[in-house]
């Protein structure tokens, strides 16, 4: 066995080795195959930002890892290792002489920590390692990976450093759904709020409500800075295939409309991701166009509020609404999150609001 560094000849070793994998499993959801490639080629070979390791046992690949450098503010290290994109068989050698030479070579590059999974050139997709919720197929940008990922990374020498949680919801059995519906007019008429969609024509505007209040409510609970406007922008561009206006919402003063809130929702596309199995063939995008019209799942994969705004009912009303619209679409199952455990504010809305907690999601770190 060997480890060695994925060059342009590799690049589609390392996308397709998780399809053996998961043969047969049918929670896994593959990435889109021509995007990777697309990610992977500006990453590794263009911008040289990341670096990507296979291990090979003559032509047979056993595992994988993608590696980069970046700032991480819970250690606050500007130098800190991120691994991402891990992937292995059920075998502690191969995990260990992987993520041995990924450290290393880490180390030589001035990194103090090794932490993942965790990908920041696309901070929300599948973050952490899956150690909770095995039971049910991913929502959209969520993790799934192997039972035994948790065992392999802590022999080798990781340890927990948070935990990101999401929550779910029945629609048909939402907890004393009329009471959060009067709870929530309650609020809007007695702190002045209302609650708007997103408006195409004016997006530039909706973007920048959006920075303003993710800006003024990330705190160091929060595993990653709040992005940019033009990274935001830079989203919404990506995702615009994925988007439904009505699932997204920014809640506003009466008085001067600002910003207050803001919650973003996806239609679970992985259902439609699992359909296409990776290709964007023709075979795919017919398999795309026929599973994207039964949807009944929903992922809200953004909530903030600004801190002053808290706790008076700002992330109920909107997910009031957001509940309301979802069923009037025929979406019968949400989750929420990823949200860090050690952020009391967002977790303690997702439960007012009868969230039950689904999957767990596992943040590594370790000295190098």
């Amino acid at each position: 066995m060997r480890i060695v560094q994925v060059d342009k000849k590799l690049i589609k070793k390392f996308v397709e080795f998780p399809d053996k994998l998961y043969e047969n499993d049918r929670n896994y959801v593959p990435y889109m195959k021509a995007d990777l490639t697309k990610t992977l080629n500006k990453l590794l070979l263009e911008d040289k930002s990341y670096f990507a390791l296979l291990a090979m046992d003559e032509d047979r690949v056993l595992g994988r890892v993608l590696c980069t450098i970046a700032r991480n503010k819970q250690l606050d290290t500007d130098r800190c290792g991120f691994f991402c994109m891990f992937e292995c068989v059920h075998d502690q050698t191969v995990c260990d002489m992987m993520m041995g030479e990924a450290a290393a070579r880490l180390k030589a590059l001035g990194a103090t920590h090794l932490s993942g999974t965790y990908f920041p050139f696309d901070q929300d997709n599948r973050r952490g390692i899956l150690v909770e919720g095995f039971d049910t197929p991913p929502l959209i940008f969520t993790s799934y990976n192997k039972t035994y990922y948790d065992t392999l990374l802590t022999r080798f020498g990781l340890v927990k450093q948070t935990d990101a949680l999401e929550y779910k919801f029945d629609l048909n059995e939402v907890p004393k759904y009329e009471k959060i519906k009067k709870v929530s007019q309650y609020a809007k008429n007695r702190f002045k709020f209302h609650i708007d969609t997103v408006d195409w024509k004016q997006l530039d505007r909706d973007i920048d409500d959006v920075h303003k209040v993710m800006e003024a409510a990330t705190t160091d609970a929060i595993y990653q800075d709040a992005p940019s406007v033009e990274q935001l922008q830079s989203i919404v561009k990506g995702w615009r295939n994925y988007l439904n206006g009505e699932y997204i919402l920014i809640a506003r003063s009466d008085e001067t409309n600002e910003p207050l809130g803001v919650v973003i929702a996806l239609p679970d596309f992985f259902k439609v991701f699992r359909k296409m199995k990776g290709e964007t063939n023709l075979r795919g995008l017919i398999a795309f166009a026929r599973a994207r019209k039964h949807i009944t799942s929903v992922r809200a994969i953004l909530q903030y509020v600004i801190p002053k705004y808290q706790a008076i009912g700002v992330a109920m009303a909107m997910y009031c609404q957001l509940f309301e619209t979802m069923k009037a679409n025929g979406v019968t199952y949400v989750e929420a999150g990823t949200i860090m455990e050690n952020n009391p504010p967002p977790n303690k809305a997702i439960k007012s609001v009868g969230g039950v907690l689904a999957r767990r999601y596992r943040i590594y770190v370790k000295e190098v």
